[in-house]
């Protein structure tokens, strides 16, 4: 089996579709009971997982990151401490596969909850907002949350952000598209790489508000102001302008 992910060209929806490969000439007969015994093993390892991230999301909202154990997420989940293992490297591994579709599902509902007639900067506001309103439920877990997010260690983790970014770069893409057929920006600018541009102003404020440097009103406002800047080079009016400006050096010919 292989797992195809692909992100709709709307919304920045995330498909995972499983593709079961046959071999060629093989038949049915000579295949058995195979794919039966594959399916239960499926569910029974998706069924563990579900009770390590429930456990696991129970304990760190009740106890805090920092105060719970794996030894304690394992007994919750009714597991032993090594197979809690196979599914999580560690406590800051786990974490992520905790929230991960949390965070995921708050941004597609964001996106699909946008109103398309809604000025683009608000647009912007609005889903990055309530991921910020998401975040701003336990500030102690998204510190800990960001901080395994930013610097991954694991294949399988790194898997997981790279789903979640597909789909929020897509969405945010999906946005500047539409701008773009309606005449509002500039048709040179690369959708996909305005997105990442875009997601990077809102992250690095992010950090600074979770971090503690910037206070939540001023991370917001500033947050609106920087956003602006960016927009105002995608703007339609700014393809006739230069990239870069030439240095005056007040020396005369």
């Amino acid at each position: 089996m292989f797992c195809a992910v692909a992100v709709t060209p709307k919304g920045g929806e995330v498909v995972e579709r499983t593709v079961k490969k046959v071999s060629a000439g093989r038949p049915a007969a000579a295949r058995g009971g195979e794919p039966a015994r594959t399916g239960r093993r499926e569910r029974n390892k998706q069924e563990k997982r579900a009770r390590i991230v429930e456990a696991a999301k129970e304990l760190f909202g009740s106890k805090g990151f920092a105060e719970t154990t794996t030894q304690e997420i394992a007994e919750r989940a009714d597991i032993g401490t090594g197979t809690l293992f196979l599914y999580a490297k560690s406590k800051e591994d786990l974490l992520v596969m905790v929230f991960k579709d949390e965070m995921l599902e708050t941004f597609l509902a964001a996106f699909r909850k946008t109103p398309a007639d809604m000025p683009f900067i608000d647009q912007l506001m609005h889903v990055f907002g309530m991921m910020i309103a998401y975040h701003a439920k336990d500030v102690e877990l998204a510190r800990a949350l960001l901080k395994e997010v930013t610097i991954l260690t694991t294949p399988e983790r790194r898997h997981d952000i790279r789903v979640l970014m597909r789909a929020i770069y897509g969405g945010i893409a999906d946005l500047v598209a539409t701008a773009q057929k309606a005449g509002t920006f500039r048709a040179d600018a690369d959708p996909r790489f305005a997105a990442e541009n875009l997601f990077a102003i809102y992250y690095l404020n992010l950090l600074g508000w979770l971090g503690g440097q910037t206070p939540k009103q001023k991370f917001m406002r500033d947050l609106r102001v920087k956003l602006a800047i960016a927009i105002e080079g995608l703007a339609a009016s700014a393809a006739a302008k230069p990239v870069t400006a030439k240095r005056k050096t007040g020396r005369k010919s």
